[in-house]
């Protein structure tokens, strides 16, 4: 046989089918077997030897159930995968879910702590004001308010005259509480009507209602009015 052929085979750069033809005819020509060890012990003494020994090429056939085998596997490590990570996203966003409870709660309980500290460090602070009133006719009423104003600033206070009114004039007045009683005193010598009791505040409403609507607002009291008139106009 051509040598050429045999270092051919060795070398793996026969077809598969030649492959396969020359193999046969080893097996059946005991000189050919000996001219393939004759070349195998040349070829191995090239130093490169490439020799490939039973293997052939896989026929369009074969391919196929090799390539859908391969696609499978890569098939099935992406869905193993794509698993993993779904499992690790859901664990993932339950540990979220559960610290952004958490911080919720510690803000509730720190807020509602707060409110019980300020509840207890700032009292609600008392709203009462007490009401003191005068009765006298439209030409007195500012000189009248010009009194209590002076009354409210001898007792360390201060007073503030609002706009009259067909009902009279409405003032503000802001006493010290040691003062209080001085100047709900010096309201009494003034002719007020001060309240029963007294709700102890340094805020107080000082009213001077017309003497004309008082006395047709009341007019089984027409001669306390007319008396009052009379004194006023003293």
């Amino acid at each position: 046989m051509n040598p050429d052929k045999l270092f051919d085979y060795l070398d793996g750069k026969l077809s598969g089918a030649e492959r396969a033809a020359l193999e046969e005819r080893f097996m059946n020509e005991p000189e050919l077997r000996r001219e393939l060890v004759i070349a195998r012990q040349i070829h191995s003494q090239m130093g490169d030897s490439r020799e490939i020994v039973g293997v052939a090429e896989p026929t369009p056939e074969e391919r196929g159930p090799v390539l859908a085998r391969r696609i499978t596997i890569i098939f099935s490590v992406l869905v193993f995968a794509n698993v993993l990570f779904g499992i690790y996203a859901i664990a993932f966003m339950k540990k979220k879910d559960r610290a952004q409870m958490s911080v919720e709660k510690n803000r509730t309980e720190l807020a509602e702590s707060l409110n019980r500290s300020a509840a207890v460090a700032l009292p609600t602070p008392s709203l009462e004001i007490d009401e003191i009133k005068f009765t006298a006719p439209v030409p007195e009423q500012d000189k009248l308010a010009n009194k209590i104003i002076a009354a409210a600033n001898q007792a360390g206070g201060s007073g503030t005259k609002g706009l009259a009114d067909q009902n009279g004039i409405l003032l503000f007045a802001e006493i010290p509480t040691a003062r209080l009683n001085d100047f709900r005193e010096s309201m009494k010598r003034l002719g007020a009507t001060l309240p029963a009791t007294s709700g102890g505040s340094a805020a107080v409403d000082v009213m001077i209602n017309n003497l004309q609507r008082a006395a047709q607002a009341h007019p089984d009291k027409a001669d306390l009015w007319d008396l009052l008139g009379r004194a006023s106009g003293t």
